[in-house]
């Protein structure tokens, strides 16, 4: 749990806001949810959602095709999670595992 100063003045202005009659809640539930799509699954943007596509974008390339894996590979990447070279490696894992 963080607490910070910042939150903590938040809680005690509820508290006197509290205390003057207002009725906010001085409690929450906060949970994380993880989830994962299959390694081989596209990515690739659902055509029946066109409308929503930024048309540029799309035809820029800047969404390019790519699997759960891949995207899953470039996020760990992204963060340090995996080394370079690993990322490689799985990468060949994967391909031959599809075969």
């Amino acid at each position: 749990m963080v607490y910070t100063d910042a939150t903590k003045a938040v809680v005690n202005k509820k508290l006197e806001e509290n205390a003057k009659g207002a009725n906010n809640i001085m409690w929450r539930i906060s949970s994380t949810l993880f989830s994962h799509l299959r390694y081989d699954v596209d990515l690739s943007p659902i055509q029946e959602m066109n409308q929503l596509h930024d048309k540029e974008k799309m035809d820029s390339g800047k969404y390019p095709k790519m699997t759960a894996h891949e995207k899953l590979m470039e996020e760990l990447k992204a963060i340090n999670l995996i080394p370079k070279a690993e990322t490689v490696e799985l990468n060949n894992e994967d391909k031959s595992m599809s075969d």
